[in-house]
This record gives C-alpha cells, structure tokens and sequence, in this order.
C-alpha cells in the first residue's frame, strides 16, 4: 500500500467544515476522524519533530533533528518506509521542515523551494536591501509592503510561497514514475500568513478581492501590531484566512482526483494532518505565537485507509490523540512494528476502542526561554498553560472553549494539581533527553534567524 502524508501549515480543525473546506469535510467524513488531536507545539519547528520522526521537539537539543547515525534513539517515519522497500519523496516550501533541518532524513528525494524559487529569492532580496529595523521601515511600513507585493507582481507570483497547485504537480510527476510502493510527503504553505489567496477565492469570502499589498499589510499588522489591529481589520484577516482555507480544499482534492485518474488512490494510505492551528484575533492575536490556546493547539487529524473507510459513517473518532502518534499511525495501518524510540502510539487504537484516549497531551517551544513555555492537556479537557513570565492559565476547555481571562480556575481548580504534576515530570523528563545528547540545529545560529525573518516571525 502507498502512503500520502499532507500536512497544511497553520490549518485550525474548525475550517475543515462544509462551509469552508467542503472537500476535505467530505473526505473527513468517509474516513477516520480525529476529533481531538492536539499539535505538540504551537509552531513548525516544535510540531515537526513529532510529526516526522515521534519525537517532542523539547526532548532535542535546538531545532529540527540530529543529523543521523548519530546514535540518539531517533529514527523518522520516512527512514522506517524506506527500509521497509518504499521509494520515499517529499515537498516543502517551509525552512523549519526542510533539510536545513534534517527533515529530509529518510527521503530518497526531497524539493524544498524554500529560498531556491524566484519568489524566495526575491523575499530575501527584498529583506537585504530594506532594513527593517531602522526607522524609515518603522515609520513607514507600507514600503515594505508595496515594494513586497511589487516584486511579487513583477514575476508572477502571486504567493509568499510555492502554491499547493505546484507541489502536486512535483508530487505527481514523481508518483509517475515509480513502479513499487511509495511514501510521499507534502506540506502546504498557503494556510500560513501572509493570507493571500488566488481572487476566486478571495470572492467566496469579500465582495471584492484585496491586492497583494493589502492582504501583507494586514497580515503582518495582525502578527507584529495586533493592538492596533481595527474590528473591521479582523473580519477582513479572517475572511482572508479562510480564502486561503478554501483554496487548499480544492487543493488536496485535487491530488486526490489525480491519485484517482491513476487508479492508486483505492491502494494508497491517505494522512491528512497540520502542524498546529492559526490565531485570528483570538486573545488578541494573528498568527500562532508562542502560546497554547486551543485555536492554535487543535488540529484535524484525518486517516483514509481503504479497507476501513465507511461512506456510512456517522461521528468523529472521540478522545484525545497527538501529532505524535501520525507516525506510528501510519506504520500499524501498514503492518509495520513501530520504532522502538518513537514517543506516540497508534491512533487505530482508540478509532478501534483498543485503547483509552491519550490521557496528556503536552506542547512545548523552547527558543531563547528556557522551555519555560509549554502546556498540559488532559483527555477530559482541562489544560493548564505555561506562558513563562506571562504566568499560569488553568483552563476547563469543554466547559469554557473561549478560554476568556475569567474562565481562569488558577491553582485554585481541584484538576491544577494533577496537571501541574504531570507537566513538571514531562519538563524534568524533556530536559534528560536533551541532555542526553540529541544535538540539532543549534537555536543561535544565524540561519535561524534569517529563516524567522524569511517566515515572517521577526520584523
């Protein structure tokens, strides 16, 4: 059996609906539907570790993985279909899922147009030569902005990254030419800000398209301005936001059609996943900071197999599960033993009542704070958040899924206890590994930081 991994960038569960990613809802509702999954990070860098190799991201020394052999105990999912005979093949537009940082571990063959297409080096061209620290690009922003979506115009791109549309057709074209089985991997940018969707899209959702420059500007107020951010500027953000979400509905559909017109999908494993999820004014925010609300914690988590798919079924899979276990999900529906180091286990089990939902689910980042931030989730739905010197948040998100200041229960909630004990002893736990010696990219390192900028994350 073939396997399709897709993981989209910054794709909330909530837009997986009828009136947003019809496609995908569909997909989702002949398929095996996580209704709990939690990313185990609220970014690339601390989701992808658990996504690609079952590993929580503050369990490695720095970003991304060990370069491998390094005799860590980390294998990644590509690594194990590899050796297991399948012909391995992935495609990215995302520095923090790239080679840079190892993800291509495994991978017989790896696209990463990430500062490689003309667009990326335009980006950086346009960074170099415009300094956005000084004060000419604080006083006077749009310049940035128009000079951005000028050179966007000038060359035809009409996107931050390489649209979904581009990475099927590579994915594809190298499907083609395989003669046994395969493992392919995509991940989506175009759910990740800036929001600027193709216009048809735009008009699902506005009376009128925004230009390039607008949709920018507006993404970037609302992740480095957000306090200045108007009600009407929130509406278009969001409105823009699922522009992009309907977009890559017709996007994965399309792969799936393709898939279909070979006649591979009915003998392919299908994964449909994101990395983390998307604030859209939410807690007064854009983007996915550093920080554990549910809009940026829930994720969908969708499973095609075709010899358990039911046109006929009726509800979600309940019960918390984790990106975590998206490996070796995928290993148990191919018959394959898991990796002995590999944190998750198999989500089947709880679709299947074998297993009870994963009692915690814990995310973490851990750039230039210690680890300070990171987050308990329990099963039952009450979550305490480690924002660092924001403090602590306590949370019963089934009762109170707004998480507004006053649904706050603190330490004084009978739950704190039990949640503060089990992340201590994941922390305590992280740290042993680190220490261990499972060595990354270290997160001083200037490509780092030129890569935040790239992404948006740093002005």
């Amino acid at each position: 059996m073939n396997v399709l991994l897709v993981t989209v960038d910054s794709l909330r569960a909530d837009r997986v609906s009828p009136d947003v990613m019809p496609a995908t809802r569909s997909f989702a509702d002949e398929a095996l539907e996580f209704a709990e999954c939690v990313a185990n990070g609220p970014s690339t860098p601390a989701s992808f570790p658990a996504i690609l190799a079952s590993r929580y991201f503050a369990s490695i020394e720095g970003l991304g993985l060990p370069e491998p052999g390094s005799d860590d105990g980390i294998r990644t999912l590509a690594e194990s279909l590899r050796d297991a005979g399948y012909a391995t093949a992935g495609y990215t537009d995302n520095h923090f899922a790239s080679g840079s940082y190892r993800y291509d571990r495994g991978f017989e063959s790896m696209y990463d147009a990430s500062g490689t297409t003309e667009a990326g080096r335009l980006k950086q061209f346009v960074q170099s030569n415009l300094d956005k620290d000084g004060a000419v690009f604080k006083t006077i922003e749009t310049v940035y902005n128009r000079a951005d979506a000028l050179f966007a115009t000038a060359t035809g791109n009409d996107s931050e990254y390489e649209r979904a549309e581009s990475l099927n057709d590579r994915a594809i074209e190298w499907i083609g030419d395989q003669t046994g089985e395969w493992f392919t991997w995509l991940h989506y940018m175009d759910a990740h800000h800036p929001y600027e969707a193709p216009e048809e899209y735009q008009r699902q959702f506005l009376d009128e398209p925004l230009d390039l420059a607008t949709c920018r500007g507006l993404s970037r107020k609302g992740t480095h301005h957000p306090e200045a951010v108007t009600d009407r500027e929130w509406e278009l953000i969001r409105k823009l936001y699922d522009a992009e979400c309907a977009y890559v509905d017709d996007q994965f559909d399309a792969l799936l059609d393709a898939l279909r017109e070979r006649n591979e999908l009915d003998e392919t494993l299908v994964v449909f996943t994101a990395d983390h999820g998307e604030l859209v004014g939410e807690h007064g925010h854009a983007g996915h900071p550093p920080e554990f609300w549910e809009g940026v914690l829930r994720v969908p988590l969708i499973v095609s197999h075709p010899a358990r798919n039911d046109a006929e079924r009726a509800e979600p899979v309940e019960g918390q599960v984790r990106l975590l276990d998206v490996a070796p999900t995928i290993a148990d529906a191919l018959g394959l033993d898991p990796h002995a180091g590999w944190e998750g286990e198999s989500a089947l089990a709880v679709a299947d009542g074998e297993a009870d939902p994963r009692e915690y689910g814990f995310a973490d980042v851990g750039r230039q704070i210690e680890y300070a931030r990171c987050c308990a989730r329990r099963a039952d739905g009450w979550k305490l958040l480690r924002h660092a010197d924001d403090g602590e948040l306590c949370f019963d998100v089934s009762a109170t899924p707004e998480e507004r200041p006053e649904d706050d229960r603190g330490d004084d909630a009978p739950e704190y206890g039990d949640l503060a004990r089990a992340l201590d002893d994941h922390q305590a736990r992280m740290k042993r590994l680190r220490e261990g010696g499972s060595d990354a990219v270290a997160e001083d390192d200037e490509m780092v930081e030129q890569h935040l900028k790239d992404l948006g994350y740093m002005e």
